[in-house]
């Protein structure tokens, strides 16, 4: 799963794989249902939940609220426009 996060395929695969074994050990089922619960607490589900933001006073600069992103998110300069045709490259 560290290699490709958001493979769906082994994903599933790694839960077959974990309920299996917790199935069969009961001292790996009960570790397994704490790193559950503490992971819960960490990162929540992301079919739940909302994002609030209330931002009050002067100028802020810069405000980004969000909850789930999938994909990049890049907060440097902004790109140069495109070169036009006909037009030198800087």
């Amino acid at each position: 799963m560290e290699q490709q996060p958001t493979d769906e395929n082994r994903a599933q695969l790694l839960s077959i794989a974990l309920a299996a074994r917790a199935a069969a050990d009961a001292g790996f089922a009960a570790a397994l249902e704490t790193w559950h619960r503490q992971a819960r607490q960490v990162v929540p589900a992301t079919a739940t939940g909302s994002t609030s933001t209330h931002i009050s006073g002067g100028h802020q600069g810069n405000v980004v609220t969000t909850r789930d992103v999938f994909g990049g998110m890049n907060f440097g300069q902004p790109a140069s426009p495109p070169v036009q045709p006909g037009q030198p490259n800087s």
